[in-house]
């Protein structure tokens, strides 16, 4: 072959590669827009295979573009489709450019996740990597948005443990496990809390679980640390003493850390002083 049919054959070549990363580039972006438009006032986060398609209404152009920078910069421009309609009377939509940060990447192990957002509600659905992934998911969309998110996750290769998660989660249906003020003494209601969680703790098997204690911000770091932890305890040993065994349960404190709500406000600091259930296996 000659030189010049060899620089010939190799243009072509690159030629056709070029042409075929722009078709892929292309497919990827279509597969991504190709989902259904949201109803009226239907805000939505669709990730899937890395790619992220945000819908719905925003209130105005700052916070569209916030919302989309945010979401160039998680997961790449080129796998980003924004159909965010800017429409004065939307509700704030600024809380999922601040929840961006914690949406899984490609490779993380997720199947498709859509978080859904109305007037009503916060769902989010899909397929996640364990059970404790798809806890951590729910408690940054809680905390973005300021409401507590509709659980409609499931766990691939769902076993005893995302059950188990599943029904800790509807026995404490939304409910806080209380203390009196300043202290590790469990309230009376927060033993009512405690109470439901006996008879799924005891189907359950040997799935070991987190009880991890919070705090507001009110007061030092360290203590509220301390006190968290003491909390936390004092849950372990209130479940133990009624036959949950106590290599099961892991106590641990994490003070005013991750929020859910914000502190400024007594509802926002009642929230936070909270005890979360996290099943580890599953």
């Amino acid at each position: 072959m000659t030189p010049r049919r060899i620089l010939a054959s190799g243009a072509a070549a690159l030629l056709v590669l070029i042409v075929l990363a722009i078709v892929t580039h292309s497919d990827s972006k279509k597969a991504a827009s190709t989902l259904p438009p949201t109803g009226p006032g239907v805000l939505r986060a669709h990730i899937a295979a890395g790619n992220l398609t945000l819908d719905g209404p925003v209130r105005d152009a700052t916070e569209k573009k916030a919302i989309e920078s945010a979401a160039n910069l998680r997961y790449g421009a080129d796998n980003v489709v924004s159909r965010l309609a800017i429409q004065a009377t939307a509700d704030s939509a600024s809380w999922l450019a601040d929840l961006m940060p914690e949406l899984p990447r490609k490779g993380s192990g997720f199947g498709k996740i859509d978080i859904v957002s109305t007037k009503k509600s916060v769902t989010v659905s899909g397929r996640v990597p364990s059970v404790a992934a798809g806890h951590a998911l729910l408690q940054a969309v809680d905390s973005a948005s300021g409401r507590t998110a509709i659980d409609k996750l499931s766990v691939a290769g769902e076993g005893a443990g995302g059950a188990l998660q599943t029904a800790i989660d509807k026995a404490v249906k939304g409910r806080t496990v209380s203390f009196q003020t300043g202290s590790a003494a469990i309230t009376t209601s927060g033993q009512a809390v405690l109470k439901s969680l006996l008879k799924p703790l005891a189907a359950a098997g040997t799935e070991r679980v987190v009880v991890g204690g919070y705090t507001d911000n009110v007061g030092a770091a360290k203590a509220n640390l301390r006190l968290s932890l003491a909390r936390a305890h004092s849950v372990v040993v209130w479940l133990t003493k009624r036959g949950v065994s106590k290599s099961r349960l892991i106590a641990k404190g994490y003070g005013e850390a991750k929020p859910i709500a914000p502190n400024t406000t007594v509802a926002g600091r009642t929230k936070n002083r909270r005890i979360e259930f996290t099943v580890l296996s599953g």
